[in-house]
């Protein structure tokens, strides 16, 4: 049996393909700029793809034995590849952050970067970054998902399919919270900076043993809080008319899709990725790895809103989450079953088949 991993294999590549394609096509069309010195990954990306086209080399001079393709593959790699290096905690994660910033942000002039608040370059970073990957990742989610596997163990059946009216709808609300959601990480990277977090910038000051260690306890405190947090909104009367309620609209199967995967009230999106950003000042955490931890957030809802069932407990996967969006009292867990099991929320989908055959 192949686990979701394996399954969003081909996905990830082609969401990868699409965004490089594009990235090409819009860095190919840069001017020259020469004569400029620019050391940010961006310069590096321009340089990149100026050489080629202009038949000339920026690595080794005239006896450099390396291919263009070579140095432009080689170039591009570098520039999107985070920063490791400071000469203190603060200042790898201050590298690291100007890195991604520098990845949507590289467009602007510089006078005009350099204006930016920080908290506004978070932000924009945030969002562009946000915005492609749902997008993206759940337009290729749901090509596999309807057509490629379509009637097989790894698609939908045919009439299971949702209607291209709920999809798009999906689409609509999500696109309308994504600029909400992406003001928490800004707000997150600002108490970071300020060190009054327990985050740290380097996996050597503390050792792989305690990185493990520290890890496993702080996703402990995301999956606890995520847990209550959802079963709140669900059990408070006014958290779910005003809030959770727009998300649930979905509730069968033929209405779920992988773009319902952020199409939430801006407010409940936030309230439940809160326990990512407080659990910093809690557990000590890698700076790199709770970034990269926020955007696998957006691929994880992806994946349980798509109605296949590929696995077991203690993964929350989809046929688990299918349950909670039709009975609305199970299975509040985030990436695992232990708080539901923990706290008699659990049901399985052997166990809903039981009870929907009894009826």
């Amino acid at each position: 049996m192949r686990s979701v991993r394996q399954m969003t294999r081909p996905v990830s590549a082609h969401a990868v393909c699409a965004l490089g394609s594009l990235c090409i096509l819009l860095l190919a069309r840069l001017p020259s700029c020469e004569g400029t010195a620019d050391a940010s990954p961006a310069g590096d990306i321009a340089t990149l793809f100026r050489s080629p086209f202009s038949g000339q080399s920026d690595l080794g001079g005239g006896n450099s034995t390396t291919r263009p393709a070579e140095s432009m593959i080689w170039k591009l790699a570098s520039a999107l590849i985070p920063p490791m290096d400071g000469t203190s905690e603060m200042d790898v994660i201050e590298k690291q952050l100007e890195w991604k910033h520098d990845l949507v942000l590289w467009i602007l002039p510089s006078n005009v970067k350099e204006a930016l608040p920080e908290l506004v370059k978070s932000w924009v970073a945030n969002y562009v970054l946000g915005t492609s990957l749902y997008l993206l990742l759940g337009a290729t989610w749901c090509f596999f998902t309807y057509f490629v596997f379509r009637n097989t163990r790894f698609g939908i059946s045919e009439e299971n399919l949702p209607s291209a009216a709920d999809v798009l709808e999906q689409v609509k609300v999500s696109m309308m919270s994504i600029p909400l959601y992406t003001m928490l990480p800004p707000f997150a990277e600002y108490f970071i900076k300020g060190g009054w977090t327990l985050t740290y910038g380097k996996v050597e000051s503390v050792g792989w043993g305690m990185y493990c260690a520290y890890f496993v306890l702080y996703m402990a405190s995301v999956e606890f809080g995520v847990y209550w947090m959802h079963r709140k909104l669900h059990e408070l009367r006014i958290g779910y008319t005003y809030l959770h309620a727009t998300h649930h609209v979905y509730n069968k199967e033929n209405t779920l899709s992988p773009m319902a995967g952020l199409a939430f009230h801006p407010l409940d999106g936030m309230l439940q990725a809160a326990p990512y950003v407080w659990t910093l000042y809690l557990v000590p955490m890698h700076f790199l790895t709770h970034e990269l931890l926020l955007f696998a957030t957006a691929v994880w809802t992806t994946s349980i809103h798509d109605c296949v069932y590929l696995g077991g407990e203690p993964v929350m996967g989809a046929g688990y989450h299918l349950i909670h969006h039709t009975t609305y009292k199970h299975n509040y867990g985030h990436y695992l079953t232990c708080c539901d099991w923990l706290f008699n929320t659990l049901r399985t989908p052997d166990e809903q088949a039981a009870k929907v055959k009894s009826k």
